[in-house]
């Protein structure tokens, strides 16, 4: 009899796309069947084309707060939410929960250990965000993208270094020049690829108008993909049209066809979450980081340490990200087609293209002791 499964996680893409990854696997499994869970307002930070309707549930978990003014409505909140959940559990007969981190999963996690129904955590970042750390406790595993996470839990017995799981139309196996075309870049000699993370980043946005417009000699042959985030494309997509030449640019609020992305780019500026991160070291695409300054726990720093180290990155910090300091790193780069290979041999050295396999095999095995 196969299993049924919850996978819930959300506040950002950087939980949600690993959560569908474990969703196509699992699918793919005729032993479990997979249902998600994710907050109502996290549906914009990604794709749910490839999950069946039916399966798909939404709830209003609240975002953690220590705010003491505001610990009433943040547990009225966490209360309904986890009544939803448990609603769900019920009805969808759950065997276990697998908790993809972000403040969404909460409420489910909590309810499942009220039903006492196996937990499974996935955790994404070097340093353990809050729902792991005050969860791992109920945990039957934690399954975590970096070693380093190991020193920060206190059951390191239930530790799994898996990775993170990755989508499969991450890795496409076409020409360079056919990826190319999806973005209307055939012209173009070299391209970048610009992604500020599932909510935007305005640092990144300002970035690729300032190099636009100050160098916008040297990015005669060069094609930019630029993807803004949702809540400023109107803005960018407007200041694009009328400040830089956008021939060369092709702009989206999100880019669905990603996998075709990273195929055509030769080189990535990034935010530095897990998530991308893991996609960008699968795809063997070099990449610039600039970790988000203000990540909890300063995990995006430590994240992009992880990528420099492994020889698959540059750091540049937010506050030196301009295009005066960007350019001189972002040229060499691009005119170093040897440097460009290297870092490329070793982004996919650090991936882990079978994270969601590990994850789910260790799953089945605890589900029939």
């Amino acid at each position: 009899m196969s299993k049924n499964i919850l996978i819930v996680g959300g506040g950002t893409g950087g939980h949600i796309s690993p959560g569908i990854a474990l969703y196509e696997k699992m699918s793919e499994d005729g032993s479990l069947n997979p249902i998600f869970l994710t907050g109502s307002n996290d549906m914009r930070f990604a794709s749910f084309g490839d999950i069946d309707p039916d399966r798909l549930f939404t709830y209003e978990p609240p975002a953690l707060t220590t705010n003491i003014l505001k610990l009433p409505l943040f547990s009225v909140k966490f209360f309904k939410a986890m009544l939803k959940a448990m609603s769900i559990l019920r009805k969808n007969r759950i065997d276990a929960v697998v908790g993809m981190g972000g403040y969404a999963s909460a409420p489910a996690l909590v309810a499942a250990k009220i039903k006492k129904i196996p937990i499974f955590l996935c955790e994404q970042n070097s340093v353990p965000g809050k729902v792991t750390v005050k969860m791992e406790v109920h945990a039957v595993k934690i399954f975590a993208t970096f070693d380093e996470s190991r020193k920060y839990l206190m059951s390191p017995s239930k530790f799994i270094l898996a990775g993170n799981p990755i989508r499969n139309n991450i890795l496409v196996d076409i020409p360079k020049e056919e990826a190319k075309k999806n973005f209307h870049l055939s012209h173009c000699q070299k391209i970048i690829l610009v992604i500020g993370g599932s909510q935007g980043a305005l640092r990144l946005n300002e970035l690729v108008l300032g190099l636009k417009k100050k160098y916008h000699k040297d990015f005669k042959n060069i094609g930019v993909i630029w993807s803004t985030g949702d809540f400023s494309y109107e803005e960018y997509k407007e200041r694009a049209k009328n400040e830089i030449d956008a021939g060369s640019v092709y702009i989206s609020p999100y880019i669905k066809k990603v996998g075709r992305a990273y195929r055509a780019c030769d080189l990535c500026i990034s935010r530095s979450g897990s998530g991308v991160m893991m996609e960008l070291a699968a795809a063997g695409v070099p990449s610039i980081l600039i970790p988000y300054p203000y990540a909890a726990d300063n995990h995006q720093e430590k994240n992009a340490d992880a990528f420099v180290e492994a020889g698959a990155a540059v750091k540049i910090s937010d506050k030196e990200a301009t295009p005066e300091n960007v350019a001189p790193v972002l040229f060499e780069l691009l005119n170093n087609k040897s440097k460009l290979k290297n870092m490329s041999d070793c982004a996919r050295r650090v991936a882990k293209p079978d994270a969601a396999e590990i994850i789910v095999r260790s799953i089945k095995t605890e589900l029939i002791k």
